[in-house]
Formats: structure tokens, sequence, C-alpha cells
């Protein structure tokens, strides 16, 4: 489960900075999809680790809370660049 949470965390920023060089308003978009699906994943696992004690609460509610967080920023990101598309 920890190996997944990691990879997720990891894959979020890649996909970010991996569209943003592709140079096209559409890759950047599917890029932030996957980061968006990532987070999420991301987030899920949290809760999961929290709900079998795997993590103390106060860890599991900041990453939680980062997670959050993630999840709010990328989703700006996708809105701002179906704005920009108008």
């Amino acid at each position: 489960m920890f190996d997944q949470l990691r990879d997720a965390v990891v894959s979020v920023e890649a996909n970010i900075v991996e569209g943003y060089v592709l140079g096209s308003p559409a890759q950047f978009r599917r890029h932030l999809r996957y980061a968006l699906a990532l987070a999420s994943e991301a987030e899920c696992l949290i809760r999961l680790a929290a709900e079998r004690r795997y993590l103390p609460a106060d860890t599991a509610d900041e990453l939680e809370s980062a997670a959050g967080l993630t999840l709010r920023l990328v989703t700006g990101l996708i809105r701002r660049i179906d704005r920009s598309d108008c």
C-alpha cells in the first residue's frame, strides 16, 4: 500500500511537469487529468491506511489535508487551461 501511495504521489508532479513541457494546451490538460487521478488515488490510499491504523491519526490528517490541497490546485489548473482555450 505504501509503495503504491509513494508512486502515486511522485507521479502527480511528474505528470504536471511532463504535460507542461510538451507545450500544447491539449497535452497539458491530458497530463493534468492524469495528475488529478493520481492525487485522488493517493487520497484514497491515505484514507485506507488511516482506517486500518497503518498511520497515526495526526499523520493521516496532515496527509489528507495535503492531498486535498493538491486536488484543488490541479483542478484549478485544469479550469484555467479550459478557460484559456475559449
